[in-house]
């Protein structure tokens, strides 16, 4: 296996946990716990991938490859790996509120849809990047991965605000201020893997 192999079975990595990101999404919306469970399944693949592609990143190292190369490879394969991580962290605290039938103010299931679609960005025009190494799209993810880390700090003060004020429960407010934490890591991930092509 070759540099451009290893190339394509990280675009497949990527594509997965976009497909993961989509159904944590469906999982919140619909407050349905079958969409999670998928989820988290697929997130195994995740990190079955990496282990697979690291084996070959390291065999291929013995051969002469490019090792500036095969690092920027291998330092992806990682931080796609953290993102599935970052998602089975969402994944496990939308199962807390559907199980404890946790319920977000307005203000919150919008705030939090909002932050996650502009993180979805983020991830889907990171894919974008890999496949084509388009030069625009470098700056475009990093900007709109500070766009998001602006939004969870400012969201989380807003949070905070209605946890004080007695609009939510101390343990649904954990549960959203880590969601939005995890958001705002996956949207992170996504801008340091634009960084390294």
């Amino acid at each position: 296996m070759g540099t451009n192999e290893i190339r394509l079975k990280t675009i497949e990595m990527a594509d997965k946990v976009y497909e993961i990101l989509k159904l944590v999404e469906d999982g919140f919306l619909k407050n349905k716990m079958e969409f999670l469970t998928v989820a988290l399944q697929e997130e195994e693949d995740v990190n079955r991938m990496e282990r697979a592609l690291t084996e070959d990143i390291m065999a291929l190292s013995k051969t002469g490859a490019d090792k500036n190369e095969l690092s920027v490879l291998a330092q992806t394969a990682e931080m796609l790996e953290r993102m599935g991580d970052e998602a089975t962290g969402l994944i496990e605290r939308i199962e807390v509120k559907v199980s404890e039938k946790l319920l977000f103010s307005e203000d919150a299931v919008k705030e939090f849809n909002e932050i996650y679609g502009a993180m979805k960005e983020s991830v889907d025009w990171m894919r974008e990047f890999l496949r084509t190494k388009a030069a625009g799209l470098k700056p475009r993810v990093v900007d709109n991965g500070f766009r998001v880390k602006e939004l969870v700090e400012s969201y989380r003060k807003e949070h905070a605000d209605r946890l004080v004020r007695g609009l939510c429960t101390p343990m649904g407010a954990n549960m959203y201020f880590d969601m939005l934490d995890f958001t705002g890591n996956l949207a992170r991930h996504a801008s340091n893997i634009v960084k390294l092509g």
